[in-house]
Order: structure tokens, then sequence, then C-alpha cells
């Protein structure tokens, strides 16, 4: 009886310090190994920690081979810049393609080629502007301009209002300043100075409900009179499309 209390007791105390050894460390319950030994039943207890470490340090191993031979995580991946992104395979082809027609076209090719991109931009009610323009016509073109300090640049309000879109009949008359824009982009239009003996047409369109919109945007905004007619490019491509001595 004595002697199960006092092997209870041992195991125990054995208990205690495994415990302690295993929170402070493996290196710290190596050096609890000298004390363990010298209680009863200590080399029993240096054998188990022995195992215990040796499985441990198995299953280390083995985690690590696993990560290693494991592929890495997407969330892991560096991003890869946008300059060493590969293209798609699609875009390389196309651009090759181009720089390859581009030494095989002869001018007649390559003015068709522009001409069909430039139509494929277009919408029906800006092809209806630039048929208004084709035969040579001038259209009143307002800009609303916020004037600024002495010496400062003029801030535009609104670019490009004109009569044209009413004239020739777009189903968008409001967008007839965003039209005219894009037309100018493509460099189909061309921006000139007011026309003259064009006063009342040019007040007109002051009672536009953008151009009135921009106006009352500010104290300071006022009319910029100009004009719109169609650009050299765009005779030319006028004429390629409909054919000569056409108009809309």
């Amino acid at each position: 009886m004595d002697g199960d209390r006092a092997s209870g007791s041992q195991s125990e105390a054995l208990g205690d310090l495994v415990g302690w050894a295993a929170r402070t460390g493996w290196g710290a319950a190596r050096v609890g190994f000298g004390l363990i030994k010298q209680l009863p039943g200590g080399v029993e207890a240096e054998r188990g920690f022995r195992a215990v470490e040796r499985v441990v340090a198995t299953g280390v191993r083995q985690w690590l081979d696993d990560v290693e031979s494991s592929p890495a995580q997407a969330a892991d991946d560096p991003v890869r810049p946008a300059e060493e992104a590969p293209k798609p395979p699609d875009l390389r082809e196309r651009m090759a393609e181009l720089l390859h027609r581009s030494a095989m076209t002869g001018r007649e090719e390559a003015a068709e080629d522009l001409y069909s991109g430039i139509l494929r931009l277009l919408t029906p009610d800006e092809a209806r502007i630039l048929a208004g323009l084709g035969d040579g016509s001038a259209y009143p073109v307002l800009h609303v301009a916020e004037r600024g300090v002495v010496g400062g640049t003029a801030r535009f309000v609104l670019r490009n209002g004109s009569t044209v879109g009413r004239a020739v009949g777009v189903s968008l008359t409001e967008e007839v300043p965003h039209y005219l824009t894009r037309l100018h982009a493509f460099g189909l239009v061309e921006m000139g100075p007011a026309l003259p003996d064009q006063d009342d047409q040019y007040e007109l369109l002051q009672t536009d409900s953008r151009v009135r919109e921009a106006l009352r945007s500010s104290k300071a905004a006022k009319p910029v009179r100009r004009s719109v007619r169609i650009s050299a490019l765009g005779a030319r491509f006028w004429r390629r499309c409909v054919g000569p001595g056409e108009v809309g």
C-alpha cells in the first residue's frame, strides 16, 4: 500500500517534470533527462520521452516534404508585374498580321483599310451629320466657355453645340455636341471661325437645352461662336463611301 502511494507520488513527480520540460521546449527537456534518470522509473520515462521526440521530428519532416512538393497556393503567389504578363496569343497574331499586311499593302488597299476602320466607328446619327456636311456646307457651332482670371485659360463648359443636328434630322439632337466631338477626333470635320450673316442661327442655337443649361451653370459663362464643316479627310472618306458627286 505504502509502495503504491510512493510509486504514485513518483509518477506524479515524473509527470510534472515532463510537463515542465514540454512547456519550456525540447532543449530544456533534454536538460531534465539527468534528473529524470535519478528517479524511480526514470529510465522508462526517458524512453517514452525519446519516442515522442522521434514521432514529432518525423511528423515535422513529413510536413516539410509535403509543403515543398505541393503546388504553391494562388494566394501566396507574388503578383506578376503588368509588364511581364504574357499577351494573349490572339493579340500577338493580330499584330503580326497587321505588320505583315503593312509590308504588302499598296496605297489603294491601305486607304480602303483606313476608311473601313473609320466606318465601323460611326453611329447612324454621325453618318447623317457627315452626309449633311458632304456637299461642303458649314453650320453654326457654339462653345460655352467660363472666363478665367486675368491671364488665365478659359474653361469650356460645353463644346460643339450646333444647329447641324436638327438640320439633317438626327434622332438624338441632345447628343449633337458629343457627335461633333467624335467626328472631330476622327479627323472627319474641322472647326472654323463664326459664319457671317448667321446671327439668327446663333441666336436660335442659344435656345437649345444643352446650351441653355451650360450658360446657366455660371455667371461667367459666355457663348463662343464657331462653325463646322467637313475636313479634307472627311471629304475623301465621303467620296469613297458614297461615290463621286453624291451627297446625303
